[in-house]
């Protein structure tokens, strides 16, 4: 038996599945900063605003290179306005470690919704061919919050997959977790969701066990810079583990560092792998030219490998097809 095959059957695959890319994006405005943020409407206002800019340069690099994407969003970026948010979000969770922030008071705030609504750009990935458009939750739930129930959880998706009907979209089959805090999995699969993203191989990435913040940071910086590094996984049942992280701020050296991983990862991955990349759209709000241009330098090396048939393209949903 070779490596590639006796690999494929380790992976509990059975038939051939080629080397696949997968690109997975978080797409999610103010919501996702917002307990961060507070009520500073300023903080993080340029990458905010730049991501309308970016989402439609991205979505254009992405068409010409035919590579797939998942649009993991939060269903609210997707309301015209507050009416329509407040008319569809169900009840915030009752966190016990900390009381949840007044959207009412984000309304008068931000009251064009600038920083926290876009459907038009909603409208735009949905409407993109080889583009996923998938969930984030509705409000960027974050589930492993103490105090966070399966009632919460079921409510948050609901309202998801009705909002997502109502714009002539697929109910979502593909979910990212909030801060990558995998649970309620049950719930989520009564909801329609077939496949999710899980967090990468490394120990200190586990949950069931406390860690130092900062120490988390700094390990996952490391890994994620370090051109020696192997993330690429096949699927596990239907999850599909993070392999890195793209990180388009680095300091030039480091992103040369990043460029080599990514490199590398695409010319060794093996059959019934899957490199799985993801970041933020928002991450290219500010520096547009030269972030975009860093993101089409990463998808350039996979087209390259996508012409050779050495991988395939795929969304989350798509491989489970």
């Amino acid at each position: 038996m070779t490596a590639s095959v006796s690999h494929l059957v380790d992976a509990g695959l059975g038939a051939y599945s080629p080397p696949t890319l997968v690109i997975s994006l978080d797409f999610e405005l103010r919501w996702g900063r917002r307990d961060r943020l507070g009520y500073d409407m300023d903080a993080y206002r340029e990458n905010l605003e730049g991501t309308r800019e970016a989402v439609p340069r991205l979505l254009e690099l992405f068409v010409e290179r035919a590579v797939h994407a998942t649009w993991a969003t939060v269903g609210a970026v997707a309301c015209r306005d507050w009416d329509e948010y407040f008319s569809r979000a169900p009840a915030p969770a009752r966190f016990t470690a900390r009381a949840p922030l007044d959207d009412r008071r984000f309304a008068d705030l931000d009251p064009c919704g600038r920083l926290h609504f876009a459907r038009d750009l909603v409208e735009r990935v949905r409407r993109t061919p080889g583009q996923e458009l998938a969930t984030h939750t509705f409000c960027h739930l974050a589930m492993c919050e103490p105090g966070v129930l399966a009632d919460d959880v079921a409510a948050d998706l609901a309202a998801v997959q009705r909002l997502w009907r109502d714009l002539g979209a697929e109910p979502a089959s593909s979910l990212c977790f909030p801060r990558n805090q995998a649970a309620f999995l049950q719930v989520a699969h009564a909801l329609g969701i077939r496949v999710w993203r899980g967090n990468p191989i490394p120990w200190y990435h586990r949950r069931d066990k406390p860690r130092d913040p900062k120490a988390f940071r700094v390990l996952r910086f490391l890994d994620d810079v370090s051109p020696a590094a192997r993330r690429a996984a096949p699927l596990e049942g239907d999850m599909t583990r993070a392999s890195l992280y793209l990180r388009v701020a680095l300091p030039e050296p480091a992103w040369r560092l990043q460029v080599v991983r990514i490199r590398r990862e695409l010319r060794g991955i093996r059959p019934g792998d899957i490199f799985h990349l993801w970041w933020h759209p928002e991450n290219l709000g500010t520096d547009v030219a030269r972030r975009l241009a860093r993101v089409r330098e990463v998808l350039d090396l996979a087209a390259e490998s996508m012409t050779r048939r050495a991988i395939v393209s795929r969304t989350m949903q798509e491989l489970l097809q």
